[in-house]
């Protein structure tokens, strides 16, 4: 019954991985009670060719994601990653669903023989990695068939149902890989480019060495070059917002709460309580409340003043009494002083309670921000704002300026906010929304205007291009000196050269085709490009343009790949270079897959992406 228990395992712990080997998708599968229901009633949060995505089909995968993420590091999941993982899970949805689309499409199956050869002869790696199939650390084939065969081992229904969810999808992925081929020139090719090396000198001409005043840019240089580069200047649409926003503070109410418990803990430590056991139950310090508090030694100016003055104003062994920062409340208890390096120290403790906002505060804050947009959607926003007595006196109406839609729903000012960037791009001029919120505060948006896609006016794009006129007229520059210089060379090469420009000749290491960085350059392909060009040694390359500016090259030394070495990686290496095709295959047909489809993506408006 040993397998029987690692498969339900397997099935409770981690969702089950399919790997199609050579085209690399992986697909985690859905799961758990998908009826529920996302924000507003509303549940699909998009749909692939008219199939329906459900808010907790989503929402689950995500949570599930999410959860590996964190076991795998060790920790927390970043705001970033968050997002990261919401785009992916949907892109992984969408990508599984138009491959059982197509599946459907052109009639694949799969037999049960060809079920049960797949099991017998290619079971997954969580699988292969069990010690029961092991011997001597190596996966035994023998031990599995015999489990296999053994009426007493259950358990097998579980992997027949996800090879016959696995292998029609091989079987689609097979058709479209199918037609990609390997040349023996091919894989001759990139063997030479992975192990073909070149050392070369080089002179670079920097265009930031050059000088170009901006006001040598004429307006009718910068009209001329706005006609001719209209497409440098296109945008989407755009909308502005109008908002308020309520922050998330502490109300005074809040504050006096914890200068009560921050009070009491004083009270118990005066009356003989343990400082260390106090800090770890009680401090809100997480990167030290573990170790009962202990801030070891530090300095002057290591801390914030508050802090500091009452460290160094407390005795050594002594309590200081609660003092309030930027950060909350502290107790700090002095451990000891030194003097360190011929500067005073302190080893201290502290117990830290942060003034954190309270639900009731969050209850009444979120009441004000539903008054104001009451308020609003019949005077305005401007106007609300004006009237409302009620409000802080620091609320202001701020703009977020005209911006494009983004993927990630970014909007300048805001930032990420649930819902926010689809009311901008759904809502009329004058519109006001709905009450929305994220860590910061509670929000009442308003839509401040449209502009339509087009070419920006020349007013708005000025500036930019002036500086791009800028920096061309200095590549111009770099290009022309050299040019002067290579035309100085008569023939010759950089070592030629003498005084301050010899001296600002520089050698590479050796490099390859495929070097990804070259120290002192960066990654510059025009650059390798043109050192390959040259083939005797010492010969001196036209002027190239790179990536920092204009450069001479001279060959150095260029060492030939090695032939034996060839004859031995050229198979294995044909079989990279396959794989590679099939996967670009592979990639470029789900590409026009989804493009052909309809997809409607309603992500923004039940996370914050």
């Amino acid at each position: 019954m040993a397998l029987m228990k690692l498969l339900r395992e397997r099935t409770h712990v981690v969702m089950i991985i399919l790997v199609i080997a050579f085209v690399g998708l992986i697909g985690l599968e859905w799961g758990a009670d998908m009826t529920g229901r996302g924000p507003g009633g509303q549940n699909a949060v998009g749909s692939i060719n008219g199939e329906s995505v459900s808010y907790e089909e989503m929402r689950f995968e995500v949570e599930r994601q999410q959860e590996i993420d964190r076991q795998q590091q060790g920790g927390s999941v970043d705001e970033f990653r968050r997002r990261e993982i919401i785009n992916e899970v949907w892109d992984r949805r969408v990508n599984l669903t138009l491959l059982e689309q197509t599946i459907g499409q052109q009639g694949i199956s799969v037999t049960d023989a060809e079920i049960l050869e797949a099991i017998r002869t290619n079971p997954p790696d969580y699988i292969r990695q069990q010690e029961m199939f092991q011997t001597d650390g190596e996966f035994d084939q023998t031990k599995y068939l015999q489990a296999l065969n053994d009426p007493a081992v259950e358990g097998w229904a579980f992997l027949e149902d996800q090879y016959r969810m696995l292998l029609p999808r091989q079987k689609l992925v097979s058709r479209v890989v199918s037609g990609a081929r390997v040349t023996d020139l091919e894989v001759r090719q990139a063997f030479v480019n992975q192990n073909e090396r070149l050392t070369a000198r080089y002179l670079l001409f920097d265009p930031e060495d050059q000088d170009v005043e901006p006001k040598s840019i004429t307006d009718e240089d910068i009209a001329a070059y706005y006609s001719e580069h209209p497409e440098a200047f296109l945008e989407d649409d755009r909308v502005s917002i109008s908002y308020v926003m309520i922050p998330k503070q502490p109300s005074v109410a809040d504050s006096q709460r914890v200068e009560r418990q921050i009070n009491e803990l004083y009270d118990q430590l005066a009356n003989g309580a343990d400082f260390e056991t106090l800090a770890r139950d009680f401090s809100e310090d997480t990167s030290n409340a573990a170790e009962g508090g202990d801030l070891g030694f530090f300095g002057q100016n290591a801390m914030v003043p508050e802090f500091e003055a009452a460290a160094f104003g407390t005795p050594a062994g002594s309590i200081s009494n609660p003092v309030k920062t930027e950060y909350g409340w502290h107790i700090i208890k002095v451990e000891e002083t030194a003097v360190r390096d011929g500067e005073e120290q302190v080893r201290a403790r502290h117990i830290l309670l942060r003034t954190m906002t309270g639900q009731q505060t969050l209850s009444e804050l979120n009441d004000l921000a539903r008054q104001l947009q009451a308020r609003a959607v019949e005077s305005g926003l401007e106007e609300a704002v004006r009237l409302a007595s009620a409000m802080p006196d620091s609320l202001q109406v701020e703009s977020t300026g005209f911006f494009a839609d983004r993927p990630d729903g970014f909007i300048p000012g805001i930032g990420y906010l649930v819902g926010a960037s689809s009311f901008a791009f759904a809502s009329e001029p004058g519109e006001i929304g709905e009450v929305l919120e994220n860590t910061s505060g509670f929000y009442v948006l308003a839509n401040a205007g449209e502009k339509p896609a087009g070419v920006l006016p020349l007013e708005e794009v000025e500036l930019r291009i002036r500086s791009i006129l800028v920096r061309n007229g200095k590549m111009e520059q770099a290009r022309l000196s050299g040019e002067e210089v290579r035309s100085s060379l008569a023939g010759g090469n950089l070592d030629a050269l003498s005084g301050e420009m010899a001296d600002r000749v520089a050698t590479t290491d050796p490099i390859t085709r495929q070097q990804a960085f070259i120290p002192r350059i960066g990654q510059d392909l025009d650059f390798i490009k043109g050192a390959f060009q040259l083939s005797e040694t010492g010969e001196l390359s036209e002027v190239v343009e790179g990536e920092r500016g204009y450069y001479l090259i001279q060959l150095v030394d260029r060492e030939p790949v090695d032939e034996t070495t060839y004859e031995m990686v050229k198979e294995t290496l044909k079989r990279q270079l396959l794989i590679q095709k099939q996967n670009q295959l592979y990639q470029e047909w789900l590409s026009r897959l989804r493009e052909d489809a309809v997809i409607e993506n309603n992500l923004r408006d039940f996370f914050a992406i």
